[in-house]
């Protein structure tokens, strides 16, 4: 039976001279993989311009070879991005993302709260009137909490460091990753109460990004490195 879900692409790679495979997060069926003859002729139904990085795709396929290798039988999108192409801060988040739900999805089941939560992300992150300079800290924050690995807060001047491995706040910190300095446990404190009025320097954004990096590493055995984090560091203002 043919079945209709949204979807977002993971991953894409070359098969054949004329064939690719791609990865996708469907929203009703999880990640599923599929074949896609003819992907670089022009005159193809689907081919490759379909399948750039995250794309927010509605797909029809055979529900008979679910978590197999299949075939698509019509691909449409759902929204055609408007800014991030053309915008380097956006673009470095994308990179970010993509690699950071390849790795978290690569064999995930269907969980719609999940794709929902990206897909969201994905459009806010396009959208110029909710893009803002800590918007992937914030949707790091609702990450966890979607995983269910989020840390209790309960930060206070008596626990005023954030401790990556005791998954909780502390009162005395080592120098190294697995802390976070007395600014980047507050600034992560607030961001676990979705208090974003003010806008820490970038140094200290970052701190958090790469600790809340390293939080989900220790939390998640699925990913091992997120080698895209140092481009994004470099590139946000």
């Amino acid at each position: 039976m043919f079945v209709t879900s949204k979807g977002i692409v993971l991953h894409r790679t070359k098969y054949s001279d004329t064939s690719i495979i791609v990865k996708i997060f469907t929203e009703e069926f999880g990640t599923q993989s599929f074949i896609v003859k003819n992907a670089f002729s022009k005159k193809s139904k689907i081919n490759q311009y379909y399948f750039s990085s995250l794309a927010l795709l509605e797909i029809t396929f055979d529900d008979h070879f679910l978590h197999k290798l299949s075939f698509l039988k019509d691909v449409n999108y759902l929204t055609h991005y408007k800014t991030i192409p053309f915008d380097p801060s956006k673009n470095a988040i994308l990179f970010f993302y993509n690699e950071l739900f390849y790795k978290l999805l690569y064999s995930s089941f269907e969980d719609k709260s999940l794709f929902r939560l990206l897909e969201s992300a994905l459009l806010e992150l396009d959208n110029s009137d909710t893009f803002k300079a800590d918007i992937h800290l914030c949707f790091m924050v609702d990450l966890l909490q979607c995983l269910g690995i989020s840390p209790e807060n309960d930060y206070s001047e008596h626990r005023p460091y954030f401790s990556i491995e005791d998954n909780r706040f502390v009162n005395i910190s080592q120098d190294n990753h697995l802390y976070l300095t007395l600014d980047g446990s507050h600034y992560f404190s607030r961001l676990l109460d979705h208090n974003t009025d003010v806008l820490p320097p970038k140094q200290i954004r970052n701190e958090v990004l790469l600790g809340m990096v390293n939080y989900l590493i220790v939390n998640n055995e699925h990913i091992h490195t997120i080698d895209s984090i140092h481009v994004l560091m470099d590139l946000m203002k």
